[in-house]
């Protein structure tokens, strides 16, 4: 008999994919367009407004996932948990429970981004998908989710790209699931055009382009050492928060950490008179743009980011770090610029993103594709490679997700046979 132009498996491979970065689109269309349209009339709020909406937005959050979605948060955690040793997949009934306390998380200016809840959302949906699409059940479970996972951060970010490259990376150490790279093209591709098509292709964070010099590259590796000696102790302060996430009575958790995050926001206010400590740090890091900012400002607010972060993520709040993170690393950037007085802040903002985000994760590709396709400005990749190449390497195999393992052989991955 002669053989088949396309595998039957690749066939159904394809098609659960697809289907599964359509529903996950869907999804986190209808979560990011919450958060944002919350997040526009919180800034503009008046800072009492805001710092009530902080501490109900704590409590609500922390109630929501205590009660409707079981103790464990919607982080990236559950995905990298699940492809290593969760058979059964994500409950899927706890799904909708842990993305309405994604969208109290974000809608109350909590720092904490959302590739998170999209990671999770992307991972239930394909989990719902092999239950319950018959004819697709036959499809290797860790295929999905690699495919939920891209579509989610895809969608969520306008960056299909850095979807399936830190789909594929996250879940190891040092490499990535090799096996996986079409499902994951697939899901992404399709959960990108599903955001699009409602909220067009215009960059998350647009920058104007320059001309990229030899002596811009050699900054960027500086900054990248600088990136990854603070992410070394970022991650540190996430996996001693992490400790207290699901810990000690819900009520006095919720109201401990939402006191601590109206405290922080109170401070950042009164450094800036900006809102530069709430929300994931997409403002922090336009905030970080402005040249005429102190060295001293712009290390009390990257203290100040940090802590909101580590005291979201020990309150039990819902979300991500690939924002905070890329925030750290902004104002990391701004620092860099500052004291070697150069004019091109905007530069190094943006690779002092990269770096911070790429050893943070342990994702350094995915983190360079992901300021990339933000920005809109392939040029920035050179120096974000060197940069990030030199806060991995400080890093060393440190990360903020405690939920990597190296890998077991050279070809990591579940096979799609």
């Amino acid at each position: 008999m002669q053989d088949q132009l396309v595998p039957q498996h690749w066939v159904r491979m394809l098609v659960a994919s697809a289907l599964v970065g359509l529903v996950t689109g869907v999804v986190i269309l209808a979560v990011k367009i919450a958060v944002q349209e919350s997040e526009k009339e919180l800034l503009k709020a008046d800072p009492w407004v805001i710092a009530g909406v902080l501490m109900v937005g704590a409590i609500a959050t922390v109630v929501i996932v205590r009660f409707f979605a079981g103790r464990s948060p919607s982080t990236t955690d559950r995905y990298i948990e699940q492809f290593h040793d969760d058979p059964d997949g994500i409950e899927v009934g706890r799904a909708p429970g842990r993305l309405v306390a994604s969208v109290t998380t974000g809608a109350s200016g909590i720092p904490m981004g959302l590739e998170g809840p999209a990671v999770y959302a992307g991972s239930a949906v394909a989990t719902g998908v092999k239950r319950w699409v018959k004819p697709l059940t036959a499809v290797d479970r860790h295929t999905l989710l690699v495919a939920g996972a891209a579509a989610g951060v895809a969608a969520v970010f306008k960056a299909p790209l850095a979807g399936v490259i830190f789909a594929l990376e996250a879940p190891y150490r040092r490499t990535f699931v090799h096996s996986a790279v079409m499902p994951a093209l697939v899901g992404s591709t399709v959960g990108y055009l599903t955001l699009i098509a409602v909220k067009g292709t215009e960059p998350e964070f647009p920058l104007e382009s320059i001309d990229i010099t030899t002596g811009y590259v050699f900054g960027a590796a500086v900054l990248g050492v600088a990136c990854g000696v603070l992410a070394r102790g970022f991650a540190f302060l996430i996996h001693r928060a992490e400790h207290y996430a699901t810990r000690g009575p819900v009520l006095v958790r919720c109201v401990v950490a939402g006191g601590l995050l109206v405290g922080v926001f109170v401070v950042g206010r009164a450094l800036t008179g900006e809102n530069v400590a709430i929300t994931a740090g997409f403002n922090a890091s336009e905030w970080a743009l402005d040249p005429s900012h102190s060295v001293g400002l712009l290390l009390a607010v990257l203290a100040v980011r940090m802590v909101g972060t580590g005291v979201a993520v020990g309150g039990g709040m819902v979300g991500g770090l690939f924002v905070p993170l890329l925030a750290m690393g902004a104002i990391v950037g701004a620092l860099f610029a500052d004291v070697a007085s150069v004019e091109e802040t905007g530069l190094y903002v943006i690779v002092g993103g990269a770096a911070f985000l790429g050893a943070g994760y342990g994702t350094p590709l995915a983190a360079v594709a992901f300021v990339a396709e933000i920005t809109g400005l392939p040029g920035f990749i050179i120096p974000g490679l060197v940069a990030v190449a030199a806060g991995q390497l400080v890093m060393s195999n440190r990360t903020v997700s405690p939920a990597q393992t190296e890998a077991e052989h050279d070809g990591a991955g579940a096979s799609l046979d």
